[in-house]
């Protein structure tokens, strides 16, 4: 458990020098990064495009697919019931891509900043293809400012 957040401060150290890249200095459109890590050990870090899936190589010889996308509009129509707030979602499939016909292992939704764990004895969901400890994602979407509001703070 030690080696998980160890490397979760690493990653998110990393991530305040990738900063400076998390937006799109024209159009200030934020940017899915997505980090991650098997049985505690850096594998691949990548910017999310939504519904494009990224092929990881799993030290194992597992290939993995990581698939993030915008939830369906009726996945946060359900959270804001009775909420002033939501947080900002993204759908998370795992799929494996080892075999000859690609398929799903896991689909569910997952904070935009967050942690999602995957493995044989669970977390986000249990993927008993992917071992013990498993996969972690970390998962950032920085918010931009734009240089005018930036300009305007005392």
């Amino acid at each position: 458990m030690g080696k998980i957040r160890n490397l979760s401060i690493f990653l998110v150290l990393l991530s305040v020098s990738l900063a400076s890249h998390a937006c799109d200095v024209v159009t200030g459109e934020r940017q899915q990064h997505v980090f991650l890590s098997w049985n505690g050990q850096q594998i691949s870090g990548w910017k999310a495009t939504p519904g494009e899936t990224e092929q990881v190589s799993l030290p194992n010889g597992f290939e993995l697919g990581v698939r993030l996308a915008e939830p369906e509009r009726d996945t946060y129509e359900r959270l804001a019931q009775g909420q002033n707030f939501v947080w900002e979602l993204v759908e998370i499939k795992l799929i494996d891509l080892s075999g000859e016909e690609p398929h799903v292992l896991s689909r569910t939704y997952g904070g935009a900043n967050s942690l999602q764990g995957f493995g044989a004895r669970g977390g986000a969901n249990r993927v008993a293809e992917l071992g013990d400890p498993g996969v972690l994602l970390t998962l950032l979407k920085p918010v931009c400012l734009d240089a005018e509001s930036v300009a305007a703070v005392p």
